[in-house]
Formats: C-alpha cells, structure tokens, sequence
C-alpha cells in the first residue's frame, strides 16, 4: 500500500518513535493510532511494508535498528 509523502511525514512526526537505516530510505515508526509500521520512502510515495508485530520481525532484514543507540 503506498502513502503521499505529505501523509507520510505527518505519520512521521507524530510517532512516539522512529528508527531508519543508514540510507534513509527504510522507517520504522510507533505511530499512536497505527501501532508500528515499516515504510519504504520513495522519490513521490512511501510504501507500507508491514505493520504490527510483522514490521518489528522485518525491520532488521531492511537493516533498520531495533534500539537507540548512545
């Protein structure tokens, strides 16, 4: 399922977290409403990827970090 980037982002800033890969293009986010969400950002979209308990499980294969680092 793909989202306008202007959705995207607003899902973006109003996640109580957000984790991305080293080359920006991978999100994982904990959106209030949505729970979590793995995203794919493209050039005109953003792509939903997996959601829920699916997104935590797929987010290291996108190389997307699970934990805060100091």
């Amino acid at each position: 399922m793909w989202t306008d980037l202007a959705e995207f982002w607003r899902i973006v800033e109003e996640a109580s977290v957000v984790r991305v890969d080293g080359t920006g293009q991978y999100y994982l986010v904990r959106h209030p409403e949505h729970g979590w969400r793995l995203y794919q950002r493209g050039i005109e979209a953003a792509f939903l990827l997996a959601e829920g308990e699916e997104a935590l499980r797929w987010a290291p294969e996108f190389r997307v970090p699970l934990e805060v680092r100091a």
